[in-house]
């Protein structure tokens, strides 16, 4: 639940529509692993894949063995439980993707080159009224590195590996067969332990 949060809690900071920002959505097929830390917990990694003809991502939680399905321009999100058969759709979550289209005027300052994972990555400081914290950029729009701070509190993402490869239209929905849960608002954080 976490990196979904921090990634689509960073994305609702920038402009979605603004013609003087850099690209913050992958403009072709990624696998990212990332390594995600928060005050007061433990390190995680995660796997993100990301499908960008369609905006629609996947984001694995290995230590739990969950993972979100998000659709972007439907503004959907569904948390996959597979040793529940299950697929949890949240409006909490939902709601999160909907940050990204109706964001504020976050303002973007160049800080310099970065290198994250092999590759080269523009850094910015990144001023809004959601949060602020600097991330660093590929030219194609892919996340390499994250530190901020919102109202919920501070984080550090950070890519591992990055592969420009073909995400499957597959892993990208839910399983067949599964049972579908629908929460209240708030049930999920609750559950989360957010």
């Amino acid at each position: 639940m976490r990196i979904f949060v921090i990634i689509l809690g960073f994305l609702g900071i920038m402009p979605a529509f603004a013609n003087d920002h850099p690209a913050f959505l992958p403009s072709r097929d990624v696998v990212v692993g990332y390594d995600v830390s928060v005050p007061g917990r433990p390190a995680a990694e995660y796997q993100l894949q990301y499908l960008a003809a369609g905006e629609r991502a996947r984001i694995d939680d290995p230590a739990h063995g969950t993972y979100f399905l998000v659709d972007l321009p439907a503004g959907r999100a569904e948390l996959v439980v597979p040793g529940l058969h299950s697929v949890v759709d949240a409006p909490d979550l939902s709601g999160l993707t909907a940050q990204i289209d109706d964001a504020g005027n976050a303002r973007f300052t160049p800080l310099g080159p970065g290198n994250y994972a092999g590759l080269g990555c523009e850094k910015y400081l990144v001023l809004a009224a959601q949060g602020s914290g600097t991330v660093c950029l590929t030219p194609d729009g892919v996340i390499l590195h994250f530190a901020g701070r919102d109202a919920h509190g501070s984080a550090e993402v950070t890519a591992n590996s990055v592969s420009f490869q073909p995400v499957s239209e597959e892993d990208l929905a839910p399983p067949d067969g599964f049972s579908r849960i629908t929460l209240p608002p708030g049930a999920l954080q609750q559950l989360l332990g957010q």
